[in-house]
């Protein structure tokens, strides 16, 4: 009996995901993290071979200052982005901001601090291992319209699955469905695991 009590309490864990609205929110937040991860990229790339390339004009100088404090506002704006859809709070770095009058002296500061550079390898980096960490996400899309597509065409008789998969017995109609549920749930628990990633990965550039 207790053994059967046991089962049971470890059933309700694995389906108590369901109610957790953060793992939802993260679900989209590995959907819209892609196209933002490429804007950052695209910026934080330009930038910087903008500004050293014109570098030994001086000009390289006041641009390199802008997109260094850029890189800060943007990663104020990622911090929000992501404590917004995941709801896990991050702890707060003050934003670096050199004392200098001096835009040499100020470029100088920003070349030799290592939160910032972070901060650039993150943005860089990010596209990489969002594109991995988005994969779950669309496979939950592929089975969330495999579990509207299975019970509303078996009434109409015999089911195709994506041209893989063809009955029309009715009894392996519930099991498919029940099947995906199942996998659709254990998606959500590995997206709550990814967000927990995704959390480290952000403490680990941003909060060093």
């Amino acid at each position: 009996m207790f053994s059967m009590q046991n089962e049971n309490s470890k059933e309700a864990q694995f389906f108590d995901i369901l109610i957790k609205k953060h793992v939802y929110y993260g679900f989209i937040y590995s959907l819209i993290s892609i196209p933002i991860a490429i804007i950052y990229f695209c910026i934080t790339l330009l930038g910087l071979v903008l500004g050293f390339i014109l570098l030994p004009f001086w000009i390289g100088v006041p641009i390199l200052n802008q997109y260094f404090s850029m890189i800060w506002e943007l990663s104020k704006l990622e911090e929000k982005i992501f404590e917004y859809t995941t709801g896990v709070m991050l702890p707060k770095i003050t934003k670096f901001v050199p004392n200098e009058n001096s835009a040499y002296l100020r470029y100088r500061a920003y070349l030799h601090n290592k939160r910032t550079w972070n901060r650039i390898a993150y943005f860089l980096l990010k596209i990489f291992w969002r594109i991995l960490f988005a994969i779950p996400s669309f496979i939950l899309i592929t089975l969330t319209s495999l579990l509207i597509y299975t019970p509303v065409n078996s009434v109409f008789g015999r089911i195709n699955v994506y041209q893989l998969y063809q009955t029309d017995s009715f009894i392996e109609v519930i099991m498919i469905f029940f099947v995906c549920i199942i996998i659709w749930v254990a998606i959500l628990h590995f997206i709550n695991y990814l967000i927990k990633v995704s959390t480290r990965i952000l403490n680990h550039f941003f909060c060093r």
